[in-house]
């Protein structure tokens, strides 16, 4: 399978989005190779493994030895045992953006290596009111909105979920002085209809239908929905 293309899985897949910028694509990915940090299992040393790139895209997996505890009884009394398991992120780097998807632990390592390869800073990407206001009403269909009021309201948070026309005219929120936490609807995109769900602290998820190829020129095509951009011209439609 070509390196732009994601078969999902399931019938979603959730992403993190960064912002991330690179003079050369090609030139980041030869520096990754010889000056990146390679994951070593023995050492415990977090890293690169399993990378490929082309003209315009990185992508591969970084991965990490976590720590963690488990409980269990010894003798009648409970215990605490340490332990460690391996968990690791594929990543996505284009131009402007850095996609991840899989375990969180090892993303913030991810953006601090890619952070000293390209010499720019690696952040996730917030999503500004107007980004999912304009997005809302981009959707065919809006099944849920996450709202936030100012801290003096009674009602500090509110969800709604259902066939929704205009979040507005509902008294939970105040109107004129509201933040949006999350959108999720339906757009119809270039590979057919998918739901979209987007939160404010970088999260993205498309649920799709079982087998669904998902093309690296549609991940940027909802991307430009979203920020209200130029999208990609060259996204092939499906059947």
């Amino acid at each position: 399978m070509p390196i732009d293309e994601i078969e999902v899985p399931g019938s979603s897949i959730s992403f993190k989005v960064w912002r991330f910028q690179a003079d050369s694509m090609p030139k980041l990915f030869q520096k990754m190779m010889k000056e990146g940090d390679v994951f070593d299992i023995a050492a415990e040393i977090p890293g690169f493994h399993d990378c490929d790139g082309n003209d315009r895209l990185i992508r591969g997996f970084y991965s990490a030895v976590v720590p963690f505890e488990v409980e269990h009884l010894v003798d009648g009394m409970m215990t605490k045992e340490a332990m460690k398991r391996i968990e690791h992120c594929e990543f996505l780097a284009v131009k402007n953006f850095l996609f991840t998807t899989g375990k969180a632990a090892p993303q913030k390592p991810l953006s601090h290596s890619l952070s000293l390869l390209t010499g720019y800073g690696v952040a996730l990407q917030e999503f500004e009111f107007q980004h999912l206001s304009q997005f809302h009403d981009r959707l065919s269909q809006l099944k849920s909105i996450a709202l936030s009021n100012p801290k003096d309201r009674e009602i500090r948070r509110a969800r709604l979920t259902g066939h929704i026309e205009s979040y507005t005219e509902y008294n939970v929120i105040d109107p004129r002085n509201h933040g949006i936490e999350s959108v999720s609807g339906i757009v119809d995109s270039p590979l057919g209809p998918m739901t979209v769900t987007v939160s404010r602290r970088g999260g993205l998820r498309l649920g799709v239908r079982k087998g669904f190829i998902l093309t690296l020129d549609c991940l940027l095509w909802v991307m430009a929905l979203i920020l209200d951009e130029k999208p990609p011209q060259n996204v092939q439609k499906r059947s």
